[in-house]
C-alpha cells in the first residue's frame, strides 16, 4: 500500500468522524450518570440500584418513604417543543448553571427539570417528595451530579 493511499484513507476517516459527530460521541448510558449512593445522599433515604427504562432512561426507587427518581434522555430536536409550553397552565422557570440551558416545567403539582447539554436533553424527575422546594432542589443536585460525569 502506498503512502498516498494510506493518507487518503485517513483523510476519509477523519471526514466521516467530523461529518457525523453522533457516531463519534455515543450517547451516555442513563444508569451510569447517577450512582445509587448519589441518589440516596441527595434525598436522604436508601434507594435501590438504577434500573434501565429501555435504552434512554433509568429509575431508582426507595421503599420507605416510597420515592422514585427518573432520568430520561431525549434528542435535542425536542428542546424547542418542550420549552414552548404548549399545555395551558404550564409554567417554565429558568435554571442557571446547568448545561447549555435548563428550566423547570410545572403543571399543577407536577414539576420536572429539563437540561440541554450538547446533543442531548436530560429530564430529571423526583416522585413522592411532598415539599416542592425539596423536590426541585433534589432534581437540580441530581442534574449537577449527572452532568459532572459527561
Amino acid at each position: 500500500m502506498t503512502t498516498r493511499s494510506v493518507s487518503w484513507r485517513w483523510m476519509v476517516c477523519a471526514l466521516v468522524v467530523l461529518a457525523f459527530p453522533a457516531v463519534a460521541q455515543a450517547a451516555p448510558e442513563p444508569c451510569k450518570l447517577l450512582s445509587q449512593a448519589q441518589v440516596s445522599a441527595t434525598l436522604g433515604v436508601t434507594f435501590g440500584a438504577g434500573q434501565p427504562i429501555g435504552t434512554k432512561g433509568c429509575s431508582w426507587t426507595s421503599e420507605k418513604p416510597h420515592e422514585i427518581v427518573t432520568l430520561s434522555l431525549w434528542p435535542p430536536t425536542e428542546w424547542d417543543r418542550i420549552k414552548a409550553s404548549p399545555v395551558p397552565g404550564t409554567v417554565n422557570t429558568p435554571v442557571g448553571g446547568l448545561g447549555d440551558d435548563a428550566f423547570y416545567t410545572t403543571v399543577a403539582q407536577y414539576t420536572v427539570l429539563y437540561v440541554k447539554k450538547g446533543q442531548t436533553v436530560y429530564l430529571f424527575k423526583v416522585y413522592g417528595v411532598q415539599d416542592k422546594a425539596k423536590q426541585m432542589s433534589a432534581e437540580k443536585k441530581l442534574a449537577q451530579d449527572a452532568l459532572a460525569k459527561l
